[in-house]
């Protein structure tokens, strides 16, 4: 600053005290407007500040959606729990009432469990099939001892193994069918019945329909790849023959598909889901959005069925539940909400914790700390689920009432005092949003043992449509869909009773083609049960070992925690 003036007026003060009087006026106005204008701009700078972490947050995940990891994990060692933020639900979560399973002593250190070697994955086993044995002899010049001339005698044998492959056949089976006649009447002629087909007046044999129907709708192959297949086996066969043989096929599983819609309505428990697939026809030229929704029942009714809507609009699954009464375990879809309503009490909804957890999962890269420590209660309930597994109904009942429901009460009012601090539209603002919304219905699955924490199994159900729509791509038409519907009815009770589904397909067709009327021996858990050879064992031992591991790596971890006093 230049000496001297330091104390000079920046405007020239007049003597007259009215113009003094209309300056400060004037002064006053001009702060008063840019009091204004700085309030505006801090606004917008707020406003910018929230959209760009929005913005940040969508980028953040969208970049883990391409290039992250599929499994949404979080650390196990609650050492870590401050690399990500956790900050104090590393002691939150042992002060919950709950009790712990067994661990190390109050007061003990907790010590980190040594790495274990990987375990080798079990060779397969290749007893249950042909054997077939090669002998490779020596020539007889080199059997002969050429220190004494003699032959020599055979000792031992190695031996080793060999999976080959054989591809299969196609092969004409020629029926005859003889006729019978009375050389001196003329009684009639009589003669066999002839065989039923699936395809009436066709070619097609039971088998090679239930080839095509698995290739297709469980294997994932379109009609066009198929059509090469059998093709490179000798036999030149049309698309559309093809198509002729899936829209038949459908016709005559229909009613065993319908018996198993009316057994799992006829329960009080169903899981549902839906997924899109592409589809030509409907309302507007072209392709369109239609979908698919799975309904699964539960013990009493151990089924997957398929409906087919052209829209995701309530009405299809209003229309499938009607008269439906029981708890329905879905998402939160906003067209399940009129069925809830319009049912006056009859059908109560059950959320899924599986949803609720990833949208907190989300919103871990800009509120560690705070989705963090419900992700820690989250893992508490579904360590109790592990625990109650193998319980009866009853029994895991009250283990949930026990030790969930006052986890449950904890992430309520957590999520109760975050609700007031978070931007509503960040990650944790929705996921805060969706728990507070959802609150009744996600914790409705301990009212019932039968019930489960999340929504999962439907899920998994609808990889058929989700695998196959990246391969066959699209539905045909409108007619497609319903048809559709039903052949991944009959193929995913086939998958649930881990059953061999080209058997079972062939002895149903065989049996529905002839007019049997017992379908409830068609039934795949009543199949299974009546044709033990047909089980796929070896996937059965595949869950068991599987869930052994998960179990084991859970008890381990809930072993590494340390206990409370």
């Amino acid at each position: 600053m230049i000496d001297g003036m330091s104390d000079a007026p920046l405007i020239p003060i007049p003597d007259d005290p009215e113009e003094c009087r209309r300056l400060l006026l004037e002064s006053l106005r001009r702060i008063g407007e840019l009091e204004r204008v700085l309030d505006a701009t801090a606004a917008d700078y707020g406003d910018l500040q929230r959209r760009y972490a929005e913005q940040a947050e969508s980028l953040a995940l969208l970049r883990r959606y391409l290039f992250g990891p599929r499994r949404e994990r979080v650390a196990d060692d609650p050492g870590q729990g401050h690399l990500f933020g956790l900050g104090d639900a590393a002691i939150e979560r042992d002060s919950l009432d709950a009790p712990e399973p067994d661990g190390p002593a109050a007061g003990e250190p907790a010590t980190k469990a040594p790495r274990r070697p990987r375990p080798s994955r079990p060779r397969a086993s290749l007893d249950h099939l042909p054997h077939v044995r090669i002998e490779h002899d020596l020539p007889e010049a080199e059997k002969s001892c050429p220190c004494f001339g003699g032959m020599k005698r055979r000792i031992g044998e190695d031996t080793s193994r060999e999976l080959e492959f054989i591809p299969a056949k196609l092969e004409v089976r020629v029926h005859v069918l003889p006729k019978y006649a009375c050389p001196r009447c003329k009684g009639g002629v009589a003669a066999p019945p002839v065989p039923t087909k699936p395809v009436p007046g066709g070619i097609a044999g039971a088998g090679l329909v239930s080839f095509v129907l698995v290739s297709k709708f469980a294997d994932h192959l379109p009609l066009y790849r198929l059509e090469d297949i059998l093709f490179r086996h000798g036999v030149a066969l049309s698309r559309g023959t093809l198509c002729d043989w899936v829209r038949n096929a459908a016709d005559l599983l229909r009613p065993l598909a319908d018996l198993q819609r009316e057994r799992v309505l006829g329960t009080d428990l169903i899981w549902t889901d839906d997924t899109f697939v592409t589809a030509l026809g409907g309302d507007r030229p072209g392709s369109t959005k239609a979908w698919f929704w799975a309904y699964i029942g539960g013990a009493e009714a151990p089924y997957a069925v398929y409906d087919f809507t052209m829209s995701r609009e309530r009405d299809g699954p209003a229309t499938f539940l009607k008269g439906y009464r029981g708890y329905l375990q879905a998402d939160a879809y906003g067209g399940y909400d009129g069925i809830y309503a319009g049912s006056d009490g009859a059908i109560a909804e059950v959320a899924c914790w599986a949803h609720a957890r990833r949208k907190f999962f989300e919103a871990r890269s800009n509120a560690p700390a705070e989705a963090n420590r419900i992700l820690e209660w989250v893992r508490r309930l579904y360590d109790i689920e592990d625990r109650g597994r193998e319980l009866a109904a009853e029994d895991r009942r009250s283990l949930r009432r026990r030790e969930s429901v006052p986890i449950l009460d904890r992430i309520e009012a957590y999520v109760d005092e975050l609700r007031p601090r978070a931007l509503p539209k960040s990650a944790l603002g929705k996921a805060l949003t969706y728990a507070r919304n959802q609150r009744a219905a996600l914790r409705r699955y301990v009212e019932d043992g039968r019930l489960t924490i999340d929504n999962n199994a439907s899920e998994r159900v609808l990889r058929l449509q989700a695998i196959g729509r990246k391969n066959w791509l699209f539905l045909g038409s409108e007619a497609a869909g319903p048809r559709a519907a039903v052949l991944f009815t009959i193929l995913a009770g086939a998958k649930r009773h881990r059953l061999e589904p080209w058997a079972y397909l062939r002895e149903v067709l065989l049996h529905l083609a002839a007019g049997e009327a017992d379908l409830e021996s068609l039934l795949p858990d009543r199949w299974a049960a009546a044709h033990p050879e047909h089980v796929l064992e070896h996937r059965l031992e595949e869950s068991r070992q599987r869930a052994a591991r998960q179990k084991a790596i859970r008890d381990r971890r809930r072993a590494g925690r340390p206990r409370r006093d």
